[in-house]
């Protein structure tokens, strides 16, 4: 008979066994997508002074719908520096509707979102200041954060890249320094959802942090080094925002260190002993 560790153990290796990187549904394209950002490519977001990677061929562009890792979880808005809550009322014509303050319209892809606004247009370096951006707690430790914007006009590719996304594990910090900045690596140019009809959805977009550095905060600022606002508006909206691991998998969140079962089974045993020894 398996002792309760041996099958607590298993039961975290099932689970992060099972949290695969985001699955292939299909790649018929929708007729109501541009062919022009439908065939977008590396190369397109290089030509816009992308910073990619180590260099443009690291990012992947794909194609056709995709589904979620198993296990996704999305992260919670713990510091909104919002200046604007909306819900998208039409997902072929952008339509959308201005809302009152709620920090909850950045805790799922829900088509309600929050929109941080840049200071100006510039894409200088020093405009960099994660902490006044929205900052979520993805629940674990992340490699890699994937953004799930809402468009709510033209052009594309530029209108769902308007943010700068940087990763920490002090979020209260104000020091550029305890901030880790991502990079772009790949591209979902028909988002995450089983929902190829829809636009509003589209340019689902996954930033990676090199070295296989990981931090549980994300901040995400509608100004800065790597947003396209110079071009289209500093001004982003986002549905929702989670973690990766570094090979794409879900961020685990609540399975407690093998140390943690042990000591927890040994607790066990010493209560069992007590009783026993009280009962003589």
């Amino acid at each position: 008979m398996k002792s309760k560790l041996e099958i607590c153990l298993a039961s975290a290796l099932v689970l992060i066994a099972n949290s695969a990187e985001a699955a292939f549904i299909s790649g018929s394209g929708d007729a109501n997508y541009s062919t022009a950002y439908q065939g977008a490519s590396a190369a397109t977001f290089a030509g816009l002074g992308f910073t990619i990677g180590t260099g443009a061929t690291d990012l992947k562009v794909s194609t056709g719908t995709y589904a979620d890792p198993a296990g996704l979880v999305f992260g919670s808005v713990i510091t909104a520096n919002a200046s604007a809550y909306g819900t998208t009322t039409g997902k072929l014509d952008y339509a959308y509707s201005i809302d009152s303050a709620n920090t909850a319209y950045g805790n799922a892809r829900d088509y309600k979102w929050l929109q941080n606004t840049g200071t100006n247009y510039s894409t200088n370096t020093a405009q960099d200041k994660p902490w006044l951006g929205t900052i979520w707690n993805l629940g674990g430790q992340a490699n890699q954060a994937v953004v799930f914007p809402i468009v709510d006009h033209g052009p594309l590719p530029q209108e769902a890249v308007e943010y700068t996304v940087y990763l920490t594990n002090t979020p209260g910090s104000t020091n550029l320094a305890d901030w880790s900045l991502a990079v772009l690596d790949q591209v979902y140019l028909q988002g995450w959802e089983a929902d190829n009809t829809s636009l509003a959805d589209g340019f689902t977009t996954v930033w990676k942090l090199a070295g296989g550095a990981t931090f549980q905060y994300v901040s995400l600022q509608g100004v800065g080094s790597q947003a396209l606002q110079p071009l289209y508006g500093d001004e982003d909206e986002i549905d929702a925002v989670a973690g990766l691991t570094a090979d794409g998998g879900s961020v685990v969140t609540s399975v407690p260190e093998p140390s943690s079962f042990a000591l927890a089974g040994l607790g066990l045993v010493a209560l069992g002993y007590s009783r026993r020894r009280k009962s003589f």
